[in-house]
């Protein structure tokens, strides 16, 4: 630590280092630490996006599903849970999806049902405020966007429709009378336009596939599955909505690309500074070599304050990323549009691994520029310089 000091102070309050050179020095620090930030509040901003999209996708159709790779709906004792998990059941649990259209005054829609069970309801975050214990009958959870659509409020009466059933006779198995319990909002516009949820017993009486399920939810990500055999198959969460990642793949790394470049341009001119350095340095490395000092050494005691200088910017640089994430956060000041980020706001995750990465990364980048620029040290000639 005394020594990091010592560095330091040769390197902005010596005497024989003129103003320049240590404006210089700061203007290298000023510039790392603003490429530095930079990068790191885009990785936090990927890693953000990415976090809360998982987030709210996990809020709905959990981390995984089991299914059925060849039926939309199967007898659930084909598979008992038991061959399915080992351990704490209380995460996992059964639901059925079935296609259907749904009539108010207003109009009508298509949707997908989500028949799920009462108890089960406190595992998805968008329910946290639904009384579980009053969700029964033909009670109905939709999206706002959907709502919207079809023009109506809590409480309001809705018509489910079979689109499978026999459409020549008007009979009470085409038709189910619904009362919409509660509002959801994801703020994900292809569910919230879509999905809705109603009591999984009344959905199986409904399409008359009593004992028949799609599937089972998984919401915990360390349950130890047990090893399925076809035609059950477990899918995770990313690969359900494949597309969807591969799109925020393909446009986050462009980003990380670009802001790597600029991040890239702060270390050539540290690179610079290290070349003032040498020049104003050049007598004293010249009365050195005299000396015996090896180039080796020198090359050493150079790079050393090369290292310094980056270790400042970089600090500084992860300080003020830390910064900016935290009131983004707070006071969500970059605002998106819901309907096609899938969020209000652009989140941010501070990772200190990621920081700690552009923290080595700093160091052993300090190390490769400043080698470079003071490969001159081995060809000084001290007699040459001294003379002159």
């Amino acid at each position: 630590m005394n020594f990091i000091f010592l560095v330091l102070k040769r390197l902005f309050f010596s005497r024989q280092s003129n103003f320049f050179f240590r404006i210089t020095n700061l203007v290298s620090i000023i510039s790392l630490s603003i490429g530095i930030a930079s990068l790191n509040i885009v990785l936090s901003s990927v890693s953000g996006f990415e976090n809360k999209i998982f987030e709210k996708l996990s809020s709905i159709n959990g981390y995984s599903t089991i299914n059925n790779l060849f039926q939309t709906t199967f007898d659930k004792s084909e598979i008992p849970l038991s061959d399915i998990v080992q351990e704490d059941k209380s995460l996992i649990f059964e639901y059925i999806e079935r296609p259907a259209i749904i009539k108010s005054k207003a109009n009508s829609n298509n949707v997908i049902i989500y028949g799920v069970q009462a108890d089960n309801l406190n595992h998805f975050t968008l329910f946290k405020h639904t009384n579980q214990n009053q969700f029964s009958n033909n009670d109905v959870i939709i999206g706002n966007e959907l709502a919207n659509k079809m023009e109506i409020q809590k409480g309001d009466p809705l018509i489910l429709l079979n689109p499978l059933a026999n459409q020549s006779i008007v009979n009470k198995e085409r038709f189910l009378f619904l009362k919409v319990k509660d509002i959801y909002s994801s703020g994900i516009y292809d569910y919230d336009s879509r999905l809705i949820f109603m009591p999984i017993e009344v959905v199986q009486s409904y399409f008359n596939v009593n004992d028949h399920i799609s599937g089972w939810m998984i919401f915990d990500q360390s349950l130890n599955i047990q090893e399925l055999d076809l035609p059950f198959y477990q899918i995770n969460l990313k690969d359900r909505h494949s597309e969807l990642f591969r799109w925020i793949n393909t446009q986050k790394w462009p980003i990380i690309f670009i802001f790597s470049l600029i991040a890239l341009v702060s270390y050539f001119n540290l690179m610079s500074s290290i070349n003032i350095l040498f020049y104003e340095k050049r007598f004293n490395l010249a009365i050195m070599k005299t000396y015996g000092m090896s180039n080796k050494r020198l090359l050493f005691l150079f790079t050393i304050q090369g290292v310094v200088l980056a270790l400042i910017g970089s600090i500084l640089g992860i300080f003020l990323s830390f910064i900016v994430v935290l009131l983004q956060e707070k006071f969500h000041i970059i605002s998106l549009s819901e309907n096609i980020y899938f969020v209000s706001y652009l989140p941010m995750l501070f990772s200190m691994k990621n920081s700690l990465y552009i923290l080595a990364i700093s160091i052993i980048s300090s190390i490769v520029f400043s080698s470079i620029a003071l490969l001159q040290i081995l060809s000084i000639n001290p007699s040459k310089i001294l003379k002159n």
